[in-house]
């Protein structure tokens, strides 16, 4: 990695109003960090790696002005594509605090009225405390008083954050927002960045609140339970991007893939995320949310100026924020069910998009030994509108949606998308430090004269695809696609 380092700098694009910045200096405390703190779970992250523990490594290194330089570097952390319109809307070093043994700092936060994202760091400031924090010895005795000893146990031998060791004031937050304001579901996650130096940690985390508050004149307040509140720091959330906010009170196709109806009372669009207040107008029946036939509830479409129609999928759209940023100034309308919403607010009209776009049930899935499933490759992309081509000579196919390639041959255990070999594989457990962790070959394969893949293959197009299911939650046989 360290050979990297001087390449990974030129591609940061640091601005040249900061002489006093000691480019040597940084490099070699980057390169310590590097060496010293990869940790296993990095290596599925989907970011770019190489760059992304670069800038998570510089992000702790810099404050006051240095910091701002930074910016697009913390961004990079959370989103894909060009993050440039929510770089003055980072807010960097905001705050800290600190006792005896602690220091935690918030590097960098960014809020977008319904969403908190930030880096913060957590530096021992003696050796007792180093160690403590290091070994995740405080973090495991943080949560054994609540998760028990198996819990603490657990932590200290994995090293990780636990579900616990994140604190805020969110319920409170919430509360204190318009009363006529849902009180939906919040929750707080996060991801350990590689280490800044050997005495101090550094994460990532995204908050997300109960309903889109818009601007706040207060603060959240966050804290490590380790510290405890009386070391709460400040994430400010009075400086925001001005959303999309769309209100037609207006019946619509609620679940296009059920035909239900609705009603869209609201339709709140930021960079990042999303918020859809709508509700079904007909008791849709048990079956109807044991189905997953619920996942087409979401479902939306943005016309763009120049011509282009983004879905919800496609900008990695989930529980309500994006992965990919979206330019708000290039948004025509917003389309939901069959109905288009002109960005401007004036009045709706029918919308006309390809059929593809919407979801819909894929075909009869082969079920395998593990649990996992196959689709027929043809038919899907026939259903898709993407591009299909069969080789019978070399008993491979090339599939094309959305500017990717899939190249599949019959008995390999992976595919190549735009030349990039992927290793197919069914994973028994999301972690894989996990002793129940098992990563399955899978095969591409010609069923009865189908050439078949498994569904996985789905993720390198951007396309979900959650499983129809009966009332007692069994897989019925077929998934829901939605494009």
């Amino acid at each position: 990695m360290s050979s990297h380092i001087h390449e990974l700098w030129t591609e940061l694009n640091l601005p040249e109003e900061y002489p006093e910045l000691d480019k040597t200096s940084v490099l070699a405390r980057v390169n310590t960090a590097l060496d010293g703190s990869a940790r296993p779970k990095e290596a599925h992250m989907k970011r770019n790696l190489r760059l992304t523990v670069l800038l998570a490594a510089a992000l702790v290194l810099l404050t006051g002005t240095v910091a701002a330089a930074y910016r697009s570097g913390m961004l990079s952390l959370f989103f894909r594509g060009d993050t440039s319109q929510l770089e003055p809307y980072v807010q960097s070093a905001s705050d800290t605090a600190e006792n005896q043994d602690y220091r935690l700092r918030v590097d960098n936060s960014l809020y977008d009225g319904q969403n908190i994202y930030a880096v913060v760091t957590v530096e021992a400031l003696n050796d007792q405390a180093a160690a403590d924090l290091m070994s995740n010895r405080v973090i495991a005795q943080a949560h054994r008083e609540t998760w028990g000893e198996e819990m603490a146990n657990g932590l200290l031998e994995s090293g990780s954050t636990g579900p616990d060791t994140f604190r805020s004031n969110l319920s409170s937050l919430c509360q204190s927002g318009s009363p006529d304001a849902p009180k939906l579901a919040s929750s707080t996650g996060s991801r350990e960045l590689p280490h800044p130096t050997d005495h101090s940690r550094a994460w990532q985390i995204d908050i997300q609140l109960c309903s889109y508050m818009g601007p706040l004149e207060y603060p959240l307040e966050v804290w490590v339970n380790f510290m405890g509140r009386d070391c709460a720091v400040e994430i400010p959330l009075n400086r925001m991007v001005e959303p999309i906010r769309l209100t037609p009170n207006e019946e619509v196709t609620y679940n296009t893939y059920t035909g239900h109806k609705g009603r869209l009372r609201e339709f709140i669009l930021t960079p990042v995320s999303f918020s859809i207040d709508a509700e079904l107008l007909e008791d849709p029946g048990s079956s109807y949310y044991a189905s997953f036939a619920d996942m087409a509830e979401d479902v939306f479409f943005l016309r763009m100026k120049d011509g282009s129609i983004l879905t919800r999928t496609q900008l990695g759209g989930v529980n309500g924020q994006f992965e990919t940023v979206v330019d708000l100034s290039q948004v025509v309308s917003v389309i939901y069910g069959y109905t288009e919403f002109p960005a401007d607010g004036s009045p709706s009209f029918p919308a006309r998009l390809p059929e593809q776009l919407y979801p819909f049930t894929c075909t009869e899935i082969v079920p395998d030994g593990y649990g996992y499933f196959r689709f027929p490759v043809e038919e899907l992309c026939t259903k898709l509108g993407a591009d299909y081509q069969w080789d019978e000579n070399t008993q491979t196919a090339a599939a094309s949606y959305r500017g990717v390639t899939l190249t599949m041959t019959v008995g390999e255990s992976g595919y190549r998308a735009n030349g990039e070999w992927v290793e197919l594989c069914y994973e028994t457990r999301s972690d894989p430090s996990d002793p129940a962790y098992q990563a399955l070959p899978q095969r591409i394969a010609l069923e009865g004269g189908v050439l078949t893949a498994p569904v996985n293959l789905l993720e390198s197009w951007s396309v979900d695809y959650p499983y129809l299911r009966d009332d007692s939650g069994t897989p019925i046989g077929q998934m829901l696609v939605i494009p």
